[in-house]
């Protein structure tokens, strides 16, 4: 597979998640930006996503670590989607609205 650039969306708290993705990516060669590591946190939100679209403009393709519940992981999957990137689903917290409706969708099938 030729060399790619990635964009990892994550929620704050799976920072150690999306690092393990990142040294697993670049071990394979490929470029990673992980936002919650690279990009300046101290400073102002629109600051903040100002950088991480200019980032994940750069990027072939975006991974998202999700919670469940992060705000700023849906407002980059916005950006994300608008841009056209292609996006795949890395992990999501089994306990969170998506476990959820996963299990809901079962119910009905039963």
């Amino acid at each position: 597979m030729a060399a790619k650039s990635f964009f990892i969306i994550h929620s704050k708290g799976l920072t150690d998640k999306a690092s393990a993705l990142a040294e697993h990516l670049r071990a394979q060669g490929h470029t990673v930006y992980v936002p919650g590591v690279q990009t300046k946190q101290d400073t102002d939100e629109l600051t903040i996503c100002t950088a991480n679209r200019e980032a994940m403009s750069r990027a072939d393709e975006v991974r998202v670590i999700w919670d469940g519940t992060s705000h700023g992981v849906i407002f980059d999957l916005g950006m994300a989607f608008a841009m056209k990137k292609p996006i795949r689903l890395e992990y999501v917290i089994p306990k969170s609205m998506k476990g959820l409706m996963d299990r809901l969708s079962k119910l009905e099938n039963e």
